[in-house]
Protein backbone atom coordinates (compact mmCIF):
# COMPACT_ATOMS: atom_id res chain seq x y z
CA UNK A 1 0.00 0.00 0.00
CA UNK A 2 2.74 2.35 0.78
CA UNK A 3 4.50 1.69 -2.77
CA UNK A 4 1.28 2.46 -4.32
CA UNK A 5 0.77 5.66 -2.46
CA UNK A 6 4.98 6.34 -3.25
CA UNK A 7 4.28 5.84 -7.03
CA UNK A 8 1.55 7.96 -7.02
CA UNK A 9 3.02 11.19 -5.08
CA UNK A 10 5.72 10.63 -7.61
CA UNK A 11 3.65 10.40 -10.57
CA UNK A 12 1.44 13.74 -9.50
CA UNK A 13 5.15 15.79 -9.14
CA UNK A 14 6.32 14.33 -12.34
CA UNK A 15 3.64 15.35 -14.39
CA UNK A 16 3.14 18.82 -12.58
CA UNK A 17 6.93 19.88 -13.76
CA UNK A 18 6.37 18.52 -17.09
CA UNK A 19 3.36 20.80 -17.43
CA UNK A 20 4.59 24.18 -17.92
CA UNK A 21 2.52 27.13 -19.18
CA UNK A 22 4.10 30.19 -21.04
CA UNK A 23 2.49 33.68 -20.71
CA UNK A 24 3.12 36.27 -22.99
CA UNK A 25 2.35 39.81 -22.75
CA UNK A 26 1.94 41.74 -26.07
CA UNK A 27 2.16 45.88 -26.50
CA UNK A 28 2.14 48.77 -29.33
CA UNK A 29 4.82 50.97 -29.76
CA UNK A 30 1.98 54.01 -30.58
CA UNK A 31 -0.65 53.36 -28.35
CA UNK A 32 0.08 52.88 -24.79
CA UNK A 33 -3.14 51.67 -23.79
CA UNK A 34 -3.33 48.17 -25.45
CA UNK A 35 -1.96 45.20 -23.02
CA UNK A 36 -3.04 41.78 -24.07
CA UNK A 37 -2.03 38.35 -22.44
CA UNK A 38 -2.22 34.95 -23.85
CA UNK A 39 -1.08 31.73 -21.62
CA UNK A 40 -0.64 27.93 -23.66
CA UNK A 41 1.49 25.09 -22.67
CA UNK A 42 3.49 25.81 -25.94
CA UNK A 43 5.75 28.70 -25.83
CA UNK A 44 5.44 29.72 -29.69
CA UNK A 45 1.89 29.29 -29.66
CA UNK A 46 1.20 31.67 -26.85
CA UNK A 47 3.77 34.23 -28.83
CA UNK A 48 1.49 33.98 -31.84
CA UNK A 49 -1.93 34.09 -30.09
CA UNK A 50 -1.24 37.23 -28.26
CA UNK A 51 0.54 38.80 -31.19
CA UNK A 52 -2.49 37.95 -33.35
CA UNK A 53 -4.92 39.17 -30.81
CA UNK A 54 -2.89 42.81 -30.99
CA UNK A 55 -3.41 42.95 -34.30
CA UNK A 56 -7.22 41.93 -34.36
CA UNK A 57 -7.73 44.70 -32.39
CA UNK A 58 -6.61 47.01 -35.25
CA UNK A 59 -7.63 45.03 -38.40
CA UNK A 60 -11.40 45.67 -38.19
CA UNK A 61 -11.31 49.27 -36.93
CA UNK A 62 -13.30 51.06 -39.37
CA UNK A 63 -12.40 54.46 -37.63
CA UNK A 64 -9.17 55.23 -38.92
CA UNK A 65 -7.67 55.11 -42.25
CA UNK A 66 -5.43 51.84 -44.39
CA UNK A 67 -2.14 53.52 -43.83
CA UNK A 68 -2.60 54.13 -39.84
CA UNK A 69 -4.10 50.79 -39.22
CA UNK A 70 -0.99 49.03 -41.20
CA UNK A 71 1.17 51.23 -38.51
CA UNK A 72 -0.65 50.23 -35.97
CA UNK A 73 -0.95 46.24 -36.75
CA UNK A 74 3.18 46.79 -36.98
CA UNK A 75 3.41 48.11 -33.64
CA UNK A 76 2.83 44.39 -31.84
CA UNK A 77 5.91 43.34 -29.97
CA UNK A 78 6.16 41.27 -27.05
CA UNK A 79 6.69 42.69 -24.09
CA UNK A 80 7.48 39.80 -21.74
CA UNK A 81 7.67 35.69 -21.83
CA UNK A 82 6.60 34.53 -18.05
CA UNK A 83 7.20 30.79 -17.79
CA UNK A 84 4.85 29.64 -14.76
Amino acid sequence: MKKIILILIINFFFFNLSNAEFLVIVKSEIDENVFIKRKNDLENEAINAAIEGCQVMYRYREDIKEHKKKALIDSCYVFKIIKQ
